[in-house]
Order: C-alpha cells, then sequence, then structure tokens
C-alpha cells in the first residue's frame, strides 16, 4: 500500500542494509526536526556520526536517500496496516481497517509523518517535478479504488464512479493528517471514526 518503487542498486550486504538503515533513520530524525530545506546530507551524516562520503557509499546522491526513507517509512505503515485489512472479508471492513490502522500508525509515529510530508511537499526530482508525491497518491487513490471496486462486485456498495470517490477518499485521508500535524490536539481516533463513518454513509447502499 502507498509507493513501493524501487531502487535500481544492487541488494546491500548484511552491513550494508545495517548501514542504509542507520542513515534512513538519521534522515527521519533530521527532516522531522528541521524541515525539509534543512535536511542536508552533511547534517545526515553527523546525525548518523558519519562522514559524509559514507552516506554518499550507500546513497548516490540525496535524490537516492530521499527515495529510500520514503519507501521504508510506507512500508512500516503498509506492514502495520496489513494484518487488520487482511483479516476482513468485507469491502466495509477492508476500509474501515485500512483508515483506522493509518491512523493509528500516525498517532504512534508523528516523526514518521512529519518526515514524509516534509519530502514528498517539497522534494522535486531532476526533472523538477514533485514525483513522490504524485507517485505516493496515485498509488494510494488505486489501492483504495481497488476496495471500492470489490464493495460494487459484492453487492455491498452503491453504484457511483470509483475514480471520483477513490480520490475524495484520498484527499480526506491525507488532509486529516495534515491537519494533525498543524493540530496535535486533534484526536486521530475520532478523525478516523468520523471518516469510516462518512465513508459508509457515502457508499450505502439505499435499502
Amino acid at each position: 500500500m502507498r509507493s513501493k518503487h524501487a531502487c535500481n542498486t544492487p541488494p546491500p550486504t548484511f552491513i550494508g542494509r545495517a548501514r542504509r538503515e542507520q542513515l534512513i533513520e538519521a534522515t527521519i530524525s533530521v527532516v522531522a526536526e528541521q524541515g525539509y530545506t534543512g535536511a542536508s546530507l552533511a547534517k545526515v551524516a553527523k546525525h548518523a556520526s558519519v562522514s559524509k562520503s559514507v552516506v554518499l557509499y550507500h546513497f548516490r546522491n540525496k535524490n537516492e536517500l530521499v527515495e529510500a526513507t520514503v519507501r521504508q517509512i510506507y512500508e512500516e505503515i503498509w506492514n502495520f496496516v496489513r494484518p487488520s485489512f487482511e483479516a476482513q472479508t468485507s469491502a466495509k471492513g477492508q476500509l474501515a481497517a485500512f483508515i483506522e490502522s493509518e491512523f493509528a500508525y500516525m498517532q504512534d509515529h508523528r516523526d514518521r509523518l512529519l518526515t514524509v510530508s516534509y519530502l514528498l511537499l517539497n522534494h522535486r526530482d531532476s526533472t523538477g517535478s514533485l514525483s513522490l508525491m504524485y507517485r505516493g497518491e496515485s498509488e494510494l487513490m488505486e489501492a483504495l479504488a481497488g476496495i471500492l471496486e470489490y464493495g460494487q462486485a459484492n453487492g455491498e456498495f452503491r453504484a457511483f464512479a470509483i475514480k471520483p470517490m477513490a480520490t475524495t477518499l484520498t484527499h480526506a485521508i491525507n488532509g486529516a493528517l495534515r491537519q494533525w500535524l498543524s493540530d496535535p490536539s486533534l484526536s486521530l481516533t475520532e478523525y478516523a471514526r468520523e471518516l469510516v463513518t462518512l465513508f459508509e454513509l457515502a457508499t450505502r447502499k439505499s435499502t
């Protein structure tokens, strides 16, 4: 779920993986604390207590480090969401499990949400595009569309246009998480519950 784009570098050794994980954790800490503009490779290296050359040995440039960091956060989210999601047999249950589990993860990992938000909203690729943000939103939308299509196919959900509903749901989820970043006093548990109710009502078949 979310973006799982691959890196073209060869698979690292056990020691190499440990070092890459250390550098990704350092990146998360630096970005969460100082924002995107403050997250230079030099600062990441300093936080990890290594030289900048060590960072560049494992990641050819900042773009590769950023992509690896976003990918790891997405994988962590999905690994947390998966058990609850896969335990559901209905589309309604899958949609609720996805929203509630993702929000529960974010509630306990604010640094991850801060980091991925800063990176998606600010990091541009070599063409100047916010490709990570577009890719992440597109893949989330596709995943949600799959749940909605399943719900229509098995007769749970009413007839509606999938893409507009999936787009609205995507922006509702992302908007809620961004709002929580600016106002931590909001309850993500309550937010998740209301979103689940809102989209249950929006997709429900009339009786």
